[in-house]
């Protein structure tokens, strides 16, 4: 009887574990016709070794290597290498009860990815099912765990052997990572939860002049925080001059620290959003040179409430603040002089409300604190998305100013130097997208105009005497301390808002000291 028990058990034994072995290769060899048959034929998906398990429900497979071709011809526009792809934790229990499939994690290490933007082709007509071989995915899939390590990611355009952009070592994770039948044909085909992505460098190429380049990024489901940013050109300004056929800025910026706080995007059917609570700037550098010896670019520059409302995307910035930047102007306008400059230090700017959203009548605001040529300046400037007129209000106050601080930028380009104080100038400009009037108020003394020979060595005193019979050397008339004065200007299309500024202001400061 012993023995028969026995006999029973180990042929019980012997079943379960053949069972399970047959099992195994069962499933590993279905697993196996489908990477190699059933993918889509865009998809070549090919590996060196996979193991699985039945029993703890975990797959593994090594040296994976991908590559992704058009529909219309055979052309691979995207390659991968992946080391190691592993999932585990299979819920038997929710695939063959619940329909659903679910895995507790999936591991991703070392991977390489690289992407042929000149080789891709879109289709005018796609076949959703062909092109998403998981469109016709009829159970609700659950990843809890995804952890994907060491991977480096390149946008590579092979007809002008350049690299378009570049990301080295990230790592990403996400916690319930869902899909379903629904979900997989949205233009973003997964939901999850607790995203985190850290890496180490990226590198841009934002335009055929500049590049633009970060040191580290780490981001998690609501803050953005960027360090080291940096906006640079790929050329000297003797290089860009000869490769530009109309006047374009050359730009440099540095910003130590960027931090989108309470983020968010997404689409509201074929509309992109993106919400953030709080954009952050630490002593950012910008750096603008532009050369007025290249021919003026004609096109057409909209003012920011115009390009705002325009956005092909609906945009919210509840607030923008800037601490402790700086920024250098130059202007080159004769060949044979340097460029003058004029410098804004310790500027910290506050923004609200910028964006496209928001209720009609509401402004958005920009001031500014700061330094202009080492005097105080403050700037108060509204305006709303949502008036097509794109009527604005520019106004502000500028401290005691030593005149020969401005002289760095007015004598290489005007041949004009000035002498004396500037003690008080207040001016406030309301205008639109055709015309500005400007109020200026303003106390000064012994101010003198020094009008510069032409090769620009010394002063011409025989003008600089005619130009300043008609300017009032002193704001002090009639006890009163401040002169004033108003002026207006129209508004040239193919220039920016800052030069609207600039000439809405000088045509007050002429009627005001004239």
């Amino acid at each position: 009887m012993k023995k028969t028990i026995l006999y029973v058990f180990i042929g019980l034994l012997t079943v379960v574990v053949g069972g399970y072995f047959y099992a195994n290769y069962l499933v590993k060899s279905k697993l196996e016709s489908f990477l190699a048959e059933q993918l889509s034929p865009e998809l070549d998906f090919q590996f060196g070794d996979l193991d699985m398990s039945t029993l703890t429900g975990t797959i593994s497979i090594k040296d994976i290597n991908v590559e992704l071709s058009n529909q219309t011809d055979t052309l691979v526009h995207t390659r991968a290498t992946v080391d190691k792809l592993s999932l585990s934790g299979f819920g038997y229990w929710k695939f063959f009860v619940k329909d659903q499939i679910q895995f507790e994690r999936i591991n991703i290490d070392r991977n390489n990815i690289v992407y042929f933007k000149d080789k891709f082709k879109s289709t005018a007509q796609i076949d959703t099912i062909k092109a998403n071989p998981l469109a016709t995915l009829d159970k609700s899939v659950l990843i809890e765990n995804v952890d994907i390590g060491a991977t480096s990611f390149t946008i590579y355009d092979s007809s002008k052997d350049s690299v378009v952009l570049h990301v080295a070592k990230a790592a990403f994770a996400a916690r319930d990572v869902r899909t379903d039948g629904k979900t997989i044909r949205k233009r973003i085909p997964v939901t999850y939860e607790d995203v985190h992505l850290e890496s180490d460098s990226l590198f841009l190429k934002i335009s055929p002049f500049e590049t633009l380049s970060v040191g580290h990024i780490s981001l998690t489901q609501e803050n953005i925080t960027i360090d080291r940013l940096s906006i640079k050109p790929k050329y000297s300004k003797n290089q860009y001059k000869r490769l530009i056929d109309k006047e374009r800025d050359y730009t440099v910026l540095d910003v130590p620290v960027v931090e989108l706080l309470g983020y968010d995007f997404g689409f509201d059917g074929s509309t992109l959003f993106t919400k953030v609570d709080k954009i952050h700037l630490e002593t950012p550098e910008l750096s603008i040179y532009r050369d007025k010896l290249v021919a003026d670019d004609p096109t057409f520059k909209p003012l920011y409430s115009k390009m705002l409302r325009d956005l092909k995307m609906d945009l919210m910035v509840d607030s923008i603040t800037v601490s402790n930047s700086a920024i250098t102007y130059e202007e080159k306008l004769k060949a044979d002089q340097p460029a003058g400059s004029i410098k804004f230090t310790n500027l910290d700017l506050n923004m609200s409300t910028v964006g496209n959203t928001q209720p009609a009548g509401e402004l958005t605001k920009i001031t500014a604190d700061g330094l202009f040529q080492q005097s105080k300046l403050h700037v108060d400037w509204t305006f709303n998305v949502h008036d097509t007129s794109d009527a604005f209000r520019f106004s502000g106050n500028l401290g005691k100013l030593p005149a020969a601080n401005i002289n760095s930028f007015t004598g290489p380009n005007l041949n004009v130097g000035f002498e004396g104080t500037l003690q008080e100038i207040y001016f406030d400009i309301s205008g639109n997208n055709n015309r500005s009037q400007t109020a200026m108020k303003m106390a000064y003394e012994d101010f003198k105009i020094d009008l510069m020979k032409k090769d620009g060595m010394g002063i011409n005193k025989l003008l600089s005497g005619i130009a300043n019979l008609f300017v009032a050397n002193d704001s002090r008339k009639n006890g009163e301390k401040y002169r004033e004065g108003k002026g207006e200007a129209d508004r040239n299309k193919t220039q920016s808002v800052f030069n609207f500024v600039w000439i809405s202001i000088l045509s007050a400061l002429i009627k005001t000291m004239t």
